[in-house]
């Protein structure tokens, strides 16, 4: 079976991760979504509706930050989505400072975001750290 191209849309919270996943073409398909929430608390929750179920299932998962939370996400993502070939990942950034249009992330607007990170303490420290964990998994 073929897989299905599709985007990854990321949107990081001071302690939760949301996801959603959108099959290539015209228009974009809604395929998937979920959430981590409870990032920091020692009781971090992950749920997910596949668009094909009308389900809503929870997990509960051991994640102390936004790191662990990422990689705990992309770990699932890899396994329960594998015939999903992911081509594009969009990530939300609370705070870009004079970045207000979508731009293709690059070590220059990362070394920038970090030096505005004082700006944001509360979200943008983990959406870079989330962008690193991401990019080391999905290179392309």
């Amino acid at each position: 079976m073929e897989s299905k191209k599709c985007i990854l849309i990321i949107n990081g919270g001071s302690s939760s991760i949301k996801y959603a996943i959108y099959k290539v073409g015209e228009p974009l398909k809604h395929v998937s979504s979920g959430e981590i929430a409870g990032i920091g608390n020692g009781k971090a929750q992950f749920s997910f509706t596949e668009l094909n179920s009308d389900q809503n299932n929870h997990i509960s998962i051991a994640t102390e930050n936004h790191t662990n939370a990422a990689e705990w996400l992309v770990t699932w993502l890899k396994k329960e989505t594998e015939l999903i070939d992911i081509v594009a990942i969009g990530h939300r950034i609370v705070q870009g400072m004079e970045h207000i249009e979508p731009q293709k992330i690059t070590d220059q607007l990362l070394k920038q975001l970090k030096e505005i990170s004082d700006f944001d303490p509360e979200h943008l420290p983990a959406e870079i750290k989330m962008i690193e964990v991401f990019s080391k998994h999905f290179p392309d």
